[in-house]
């Protein structure tokens, strides 16, 4: 026999794989299996966070399309919401109002926080900070400024004791899950 014949039969022979999986390549498949799996709940909790804050907007929206389609016939006389005509003679408050139409329009006093599931409260800003604004619908006046000045208009919070008498520039915005404002729209009413 030769060198080279004798060193290749004292050779180990070489180890078949037979393709199954291995411990490591089964551990390697759950792991990726668990990974899919928390991505795709992971996606189904964004998706109903994203739907809170949509039903948080047409909560906003479904206001502002009352107020809107009321602001003319509030002004005529025999509106069906008394306290939030407009009157030359008799002086109407937002808070008579706001209680009138919560009492009596039902597609807005129905209205829900999708995030607490409590009616939609009106406060006076949106605030990261304060967990409690979120869904929350915040409605403004904005009062134009004397000409000349900086700043054309300024918004504040329509209150209980402001004056409804005459038509009002009104901003309504929404708070998203994290309490930032999302504005729906700037009207008159």
């Amino acid at each position: 026999m030769t060198e080279s014949a004798q060193s290749n039969a004292d050779a180990k022979p070489t180890a078949v794989v037979s393709g199954n999986p291995n411990v490591w390549d089964i551990l390697f498949l759950i792991f990726l299996a668990c990974t899919l799996v928390c991505v795709a709940w992971v996606g189904v909790l964004s998706h109903e966070e994203g739907n809170k804050n949509e039903v948080t907007k047409q909560n906003g929206e479904a206001w502002v399309k009352w107020l809107k389609d009321n602001s003319e016939p509030r002004i005529q006389e025999d509106f069906a919401i008394e306290s939030c005509a407009a009157s030359a003679m008799e002086r109407r408050r937002w808070g008579d109002c706001f209680n009138e139409i919560m009492e009596s329009v039902k597609e807005l006093n129905g209205l829900k926080n999708a995030f607490t599931g409590e009616p939609v409260a009106f406060i006076a800003k949106c605030d990261p900070k304060d967990r409690s604004t979120v869904g929350s619908i915040v409605l403004e006046k904005i009062v134009p400024t004397p000409p000349g000045s900086a700043v054309p208009a300024v918004a504040s919070q329509l209150v209980e004791m402001d004056a409804i008498d005459t038509k009002l520039a009104l901003k309504l915005t929404v708070c998203n899950k994290g309490g930032y404002p999302i504005k729906v729209d700037e009207f008159e009413f």
